[in-house]
């Protein structure tokens, strides 16, 4: 079989993986040719730099200006003020910053410089909108524990102002001195045609700006005061990575897609439309003016804001007062509205469960009481569908157990990303094969957990990752001629049969794809007595080509554009569709951890 995948650079640098990272993050356009390659070496010099003086790798993004206006009384927006398309990219921005920070220890921060005072006149939106804007998107963010991103106005940046104005009438006195600064100091005339970042930022202004007398001068006024602004960031004593939301080749500037894998095709900002779940719960990025509304309800948030569009759907009439909205990056979360809660588990239907988890994993119920009986939790699961045995019965309670061998399940430690019921096996009565036989759900209850640091689940979608393979890692159509080989040692519950299993299935109730695989875990990995390494292979592969396919899906399935990393609470109901997610959990020390889990086909 030809090659598919080189193998790692011998070199397993932090700058190698930092640059890995933004490779992996980076937008590729369907308009404007990918140049990364040609840029690449520029960073590695500067990351190099950076990292020899142990520094935070450091990015500037210009954006979050204000909500697009409305024209012709349509909106491609949901209100003024940010909602849930604004706190999905901080959290994407965000998280970007924190993998570098996970595999470099001087850390990565994102420096966020608001354009409104760059194109708010000419776009006629108000410093009152705009000081609102910028104000809540800096409280949101610090509400989201986002710790890796930092707010700054285009007066700081240049330095013709020395602190962050704290009231209207000191913002607009910034925003005229800025544009001042831009007009005179920086201006200068822009081709259209100078070059393709250039080019594709003209076209996107071909549709995006509001109807104007004079197209054409007021798209060339937007392209030199943008000129002008780019010229400021590049005279700033510091020297951070620059980054995009506008289309381009990846030169000079790296574009990022500010949302989760395959959820906004038309490469909308969230500050031009708004979050949309449809009816098959699928999560998309829209132009609210395009929306047929007879269709949506507007979801609101705590506050009573305008947050995100909902679609009409029976999928999400539980005959009860709930809330239904995405996790980031996967996943939904049903909890009660505000002031109806808490309501009680026992009235919830499981056909309406069942469904929903089906559409979008995992599903996080939050807000429900239970009394902690383990009779109302097997009722309940039977309700889902039919439960499936272990030796052990039933119900397991996943804490530590040092009298129960089940591998790492009933330890403190890190384990692989895995799906359950890998190792579970029967053997065919008419081949005599050793098959896998992995249940559909796992459903969860969270009796205690108490842990601060660690403890998390992890959660990683065939959604989202899926849509990620490509030249990089292995494109899917490779992929789905591949098989994995594994093992692990048996205990009484499970293991001791080597399986040979395909890396993309369809999905036994939907028939989409799904990924499947079992991160490789040897034995300096395992800590606990019962703990035991998991061989993984590739077996139609040459051995080095197999180990570097299988690391660049273990990093995939870690990515934090594809993995939801659940902390829980006390009294959380999981729902999990086991056939699209793979599933781990972080090492922890301090505290009791108790979760009830149950298998459901």
């Amino acid at each position: 079989m030809p090659s598919i995948v080189a193998p790692s650079a011998p070199a397993d640098t932090p700058v190698a993986k930092i640059l890995s990272i933004i490779s992996a993050y980076r937008h590729r356009s369907a308009n404007v040719p990918d140049r990364f390659a040609k840029f690449a070496p520029q960073l590695e010099t500067q990351l190099n730099d950076t990292v020899s003086h142990k520094e935070p790798v450091e990015f500037i993004l210009p954006a979050f200006p204000f909500k697009a206006p409305a024209e012709d009384n349509k909106s491609k927006t949901l209100g003024s003020l940010p909602d849930k398309a604004e706190e999905i990219a901080l959290q994407t921005l965000d998280h970007f910053a924190d993998s570098i920070a996970d595999i470099y220890e001087g850390g990565a921060k994102v420096i966020i410089v608001s354009d409104a005072s760059v194109y708010g006149d000419l776009l006629r939106v108000s410093n009152e909108d705009a000081f609102a804007y910028h104000n809540e998107l800096k409280n949101h963010a610090s509400s989201l524990g986002l710790k890796h991103l930092e707010f700054v106005s285009a007066g700081l940046l240049s330095g013709s102002v020395s602190k962050d104005a704290q009231t209207l009438e000191e913002y607009s006195t910034q925003v005229k001195e800025t544009r001042n600064l831009l007009d005179s100091q920086y201006t200068e005339e822009v081709d259209a045609t100078a070059d393709e970042n250039v080019q594709a930022t003209s076209k996107h202004y071909d549709t995006a700006l509001p109807k104007s007398q004079d197209p054409e001068a007021f798209k060339a006024a937007m392209l030199k005061r943008g000129k002008a602004y780019a010229k400021l960031i590049a005279s700033t004593s510091q020297k951070p990575i620059r980054l995009s939301i506008h289309e381009s080749n990846n030169v000079g500037k790296i574009t990022l897609d500010l949302f989760t894998p395959g959820s906004n095709p038309d490469f909308i900002t969230p500050w031009h439309g708004a979050v949309a779940v449809l009816a098959d719960a699928t999560v998309r990025i829209v132009d609210a003016s395009k929306v047929d509304m007879s269709k949506f309800n507007v979801a609101t948030n705590a506050q009573g804001r305008p947050w995100l569009l909902r679609e009409k759907s029976d999928l999400f009439d539980w005959d009860m007062e709930l809330d239904f909205e995405p996790l980031y990056p996967c996943g939904m979360m049903v909890r009660p509205k505000h002031g109806h809660g808490p309501m009680k588990f026992e009235d919830v239907e499981m056909k309406h469960v069942r469904r929903l988890a089906l559409a979008t994993a995992p599903l996080l119920l939050r807000g429900f009481s239970m009394e902690v009986q383990k009779e109302v939790f097997r009722s309940k699961a039977g309700q889902l569908g039919e439960i499936q045995m272990w030796p052990f019965g039933d119900i397991i309670e996943i804490r530590e157990n040092v009298d129960m061998n089940m591998n790492n399940v009933l330890t403190n430690e890190s384990m692989p990303f895995h799906y359950d019921g890998v190792f579970k096996t029967r053997k065919d009565e008419e081949t005599g094969e050793v098959i896998s036989i992995p249940p559909l759900f796992q459903m969860f209850r969270n009796k205690s957990a108490a842990q601060q640091v660690g403890g998390l689940t992890l959660f990683s979608s065939s959604r989202n990752m899926i849509p990620l393979l490509d030249q990089d890692t292995i494109p899917l159509a490779e992929l789905r001629k591949l098989k994995w080989k594994t093992f692990t040692a048996a205990n009484p519950q499970f293991g001791g049969s080597e399986l040979l299993l395909p890396f993309i299935s369809p999905h036994p109730e939907t028939g989409a794809d799904t990924f499947r695989f079992h991160e490789p875990w040897p034995a300096s990995k395992c800590i606990g007595p019962t703990s035991e390494p998991t061989i993984v292979e590739v077996p139609d592969l040459p051995v080095s080509e197999g180990e570097a396919l299988c690391e660049k899906l273990t990093t995939l399935m870690y990515d934090r554009r594809v993995v939801l990393r659940h902390q829980w609470s006390e009294g959380d109901f999981i729902f999990n569709d086991n056939a699209t997610t793979h599933h781990t959990r972080t090492a922890f020390e301090n505290g009791h951890r108790e979760l009830w889990r149950v298998h459901v086909n």
